[in-house]
């Protein structure tokens, strides 16, 4: 199930994931379908200026057990992933809202990765409460104003609840559901933003009809959600109707800067991809149905009857090669001064000189940039 992301442990479906000791991203699972949680709200475009949750919102993902744990207070919201930390913006105005009568409603999950699941609640906040404030504990009623048992079952794609949202409840508020995972410790977290006392009730979403039949199934995607560095590598987890499958993995390592922008690696990816695997093509489909890797997002597809059902992309962060550094290199040039440690493209890190010499680090002319610059050594030492 979103990506920097994580548990530390986040999976997207079809995302990035970051893993404990270097860290590592990954993707999947669920979110608010209806009434539009407010991520949703964001992949739609109703809501604005919302970062990367507007590629992963099934991906606010974090340990369960609110309101004991998980997330902390003032990053409920974002379910304390950096990456999505523009959802914790909190205003009377800030984000669009679902008209929503008091009594029965339904709530529908779109789970785009089933797991077996320990149930649903939702709390909401308390009348009164302070909607110019971030989200914390003390915002919401901490009973639950409705609770499923998910049995320790798998659910389907998509599920519906019916519950009863409070009549003691008018205007502005917002809806917290929870999904606590059963055969895992964490659970999804989405904030619902609606306008309570008007409207009428919500219904249950009918599932799309199945797409017509085509030679290429898509089966995910390879989002920009973050730049990366040298030496850090991205792959596929591929599965099959069997799980999954290793002889599928393609993996790409970042060996520049400039190969690390968000808008490059996952074209390069989804080239590796086309290269090594004939079962699978990744890219943008044009009008001749031609698949083309391309900057940014890129669709990941399978053959038909390859038996290959989706893919995951994991991001796994190289260990630093030796030391701390101030900035990648060029951000903040101006800044630069005598002792300031930048990392060069090459990965490796280099520390501006002493007067007088250090006035070099700041010029911003190519023959000082570090490693490629022509004159690049009358600025800048190698030190690792």
């Amino acid at each position: 199930m979103m990506i920097r992301h994580f548990i530390q442990c986040n999976l997207i479906s079809i995302g990035i994931l970051v893993l404990p000791t270097v860290p590592t991203l990954v993707f999947a699972h669920g979110y608010v379908l209806q009434p539009e949680s407010r991520a949703y709200a964001c992949k739609l475009n109703k809501n604005s200026q919302c970062g990367s949750i507007v590629w992963e919102p099934q991906s606010l993902e974090a340990p369960k057990g609110f309101p004991q744990s998980g997330p902390p207070d003032g990053q409920i919201a974002n379910a304390n992933l950096s990456q999505f930390s523009e959802l914790n913006a909190q205003s009377a105005t800030r984000w669009v809202k679902t008209n929503l009568p008091t009594g029965a409603n339904d709530f529908t999950w779109q789970l785009t990765a089933a797991h077996v699941t320990q149930g649903w609640r939702y709390f909401m906040t308390k009348q009164g409460w302070n909607p110019s404030m971030p989200l914390a504990r003390s915002s919401f009623d901490l009973n639950p104003f409705c609770t499923i048992d998910g049995k320790y079952q798998k659910p389907a794609s998509m599920v519906t609840h019916r519950c009863n949202v409070p009549t003691d409840r008018n205007g502005y508020h917002v809806i917290l559901a929870v999904w606590d995972i059963g055969d895992t410790s964490n659970a999804f977290y989405n904030v619902i933003d609606v306008n309570v006392g008007s409207g009428s009730p919500t219904t249950p979403v009918d599932p799309q009809p199945p797409k017509p039949v085509q030679s290429w199934n898509d089966i995910g995607d390879i989002n920009p959600l973050d730049d990366l560095l040298p030496n850090d590598r991205v792959s596929t987890r591929v599965f099959d109707n069997t799980g999954e499958n290793s002889n599928l993995k393609t993996e790409l390592r970042i060996t520049t800067i400039a190969n690390g922008s968000r808008n490059v690696w996952p074209r390069l990816l989804a080239e590796a991809i086309n290269r090594e695997h004939s079962a699978l093509r990744a890219g943008i489909k044009n009008s001749n149905g031609d698949i083309i890797p391309a900057a940014g997002k890129n669709d990941v597809y399978s053959s038909l009857n390859s038996g290959i059902q989706r893919v995951e992309i994991k991001i796994e962060r190289a260990p630093s090669s030796g030391g701390s550094y101030d900035f990648v290199y060029p951000k903040n040039i101006s800044t630069y001064k005598a002792g300031t440690k930048v990392l060069g493209s090459d990965g490796r890190i280099y520390q501006c000189k002493p007067f007088p010499y250090s006035g070099w680090c700041t010029v911003q002319a190519h023959q000082y940039v570090p490693v490629t610059g022509s004159n690049w050594q009358d600025a800048w030492i190698l030190i690792k």
